[in-house]
C-alpha cells in the first residue's frame, strides 16, 4: 500500500503547492487545476494499494464539495467555489477521515494567521487547505495503519 499511497500524496503536494501560490497571488483557485486534481484522486481509488476504495473516495469528494459549495454560493464575495472543489479533491484523495482532518487543521491554521494579521477583508484559504490536506494525508495513514512506517 505504501508506494502507491505516497506517490498519490506527492501528486497532491505538488498540486497543492502550485494552487497555493496561485491563490496567494490571485485569490482564486482555477477550476482547470482543481477539477483534474479531484479526478486524479478518484482515479487513484481504483489502483490497488492506494488506501481507499472508490466509494470512500467518492464520499470524501462529495463531503468536501457539497457543503463548501453551498457556502461558496451563499458567500460569493468571501469564499469561492474553487475552495469547495479543492476540498472535494482533498476528500477524493484521502477520504472522509483525511478531509475532516484537513478542514479542521487547515481551519485552525487559518484562524491563527487571521488572529495575528491586520484586518483585511479577504485572504486566501487554499494554502491552508493544502497544508491541512497534507496533515490529513499523514494522520489518516497513521490512524489506518497504526504506524507512519507501515510496510
Amino acid at each position: 500500500m505504501t508506494s502507491v499511497f505516497w506517490f498519490k500524496a506527492g501528486i497532491f503536494a505538488v498540486f497543492g503547492t502550485v494552487l497555493s501560490a496561485i491563490d496567494l497571488k490571485t485569490l482564486r483557485l482555477p477550476h482547470r487545476m482543481t477539477l483534474p486534481l479531484a479526478g486524479l484522486g478518484f482515479l487513484f481509488s481504483f489502483v490497488s494499494g492506494n488506501g481507499l476504495t472508490p466509494l470512500e473516495s467518492f464520499l470524501g469528494f462529495t463531503a468536501g464539495i457539497v457543503p463548501l459549495g453551498i457556502l461558496a454560493w451563499k458567500r460569493q464575495k468571501t469564499f469561492g467555489f474553487g475552495d469547495a472543489v479543492f476540498a472535494g479533491a482533498t476528500g477524493a484523495f484521502f477520504g472522509l477521515m483525511g478531509l475532516g482532518i484537513a478542514l479542521v487543521s487547515g481551519g485552525l491554521m487559518a484562524l491563527a494567521v487571521v488572529g495575528v494579521r491586520k484586518k483585511e477583508k479577504i485572504f486566501p484559504f487554499g494554502p491552508f487547505l493544502a497544508a491541512g490536506g497534507l496533515t490529513g494525508c499523514l494522520l489518516s495513514f497513521v490512524f489506518r495503519n497504526r504506524s507512519l512506517f507501515h510496510f
